[in-house]
């Protein structure tokens, strides 16, 4: 069997060296912004998962900040992060700090800053003399959900249907470890749709109409 050439090792060491610089460089986590339909004028509830690929990645603290950049929208509407946001996530079972969220035991708001567009939520996992306690990540887990906003600023509801606002994550926001270890992160945006206007069908609108006449006639008789 020949042995390979020089140019053949040095092709072999290259593609290794990339390989394991690809793997070193993989994130800690992913975070996954939801997607949904949002009626005009409507609220939306959206989910924001975490993930960590084997073998699982610990977290202890983290705080999100989110954004809404509209894609298209008529003018005068625009999507906001609520205020006050309802923050339901931190008494959900699959909340990825059940039973260990300092804002659960200590009664604090997870919603640090709220401009409309841009939002940040915080939450530590602590133990029961209230230090960091590193939480295991895998998979499906829940890290936070926020409550959104559609609102018509004057524009007709039909002229908003098919508009569309991406829900993305900033950079600045932070993932660390009980040993306050900063944590590598990805995230997937989400995307948020303007529904259609619901029109009533021709069959539903006649009667309707008829009822009307009928209701006026017999007003008219007494």
């Amino acid at each position: 069997m020949p042995k390979p050439s020089a140019f053949h090792r040095l092709l072999i060491a290259v593609s290794t060296a990339w390989l394991l610089s690809v793997a070193s460089a993989k994130a800690d986590f992913e975070i996954s912004i939801g997607s949904g339909t949002i009626d005009p004028g409507g609220n939306l509830l959206l989910e924001i998962g975490i993930s960590s690929d084997a073998p699982p990645q610990n977290l202890a603290e983290f705080e999100l900040i989110l954004e809404i950049t509209p894609l298209s929208a008529a003018p005068g509407s625009s999507l906001v992060f609520v205020d006050p946001q309802s923050e339901t996530f931190l008494a959900d079972a699959d909340y990825i700090f059940a039973g260990t969220s300092e804002s659960i035991a200590d009664d604090l708001p997870s919603t640090q800053s709220n401009s409309g567009s841009r939002i940040t939520l915080y939450d530590l996992s602590i133990d029961s003399l209230g230090d960091p306690l590193d939480v295991s990540v895998t998979s499906g887990n829940l890290l936070a959900t926020v409550d959104i906003g559609h609102l018509l600023g004057g524009a007709m509801p039909a002229a908003t249907a098919g508009d569309q606002y991406e829900v993305g994550g900033a950079v600045e926001s932070f993932f660390t470890d009980e040993s306050l270890a900063d944590l590598n992160f990805t995230f997937t945006p989400g995307v948020v749709t303007v529904g259609a206007v619901a029109i009533p069908e021709p069959a539903a609108t006649t009667m309707l109409m008829l009822a009307s006449c009928g209701l006026v006639l017999q007003r008219r008789r007494r």
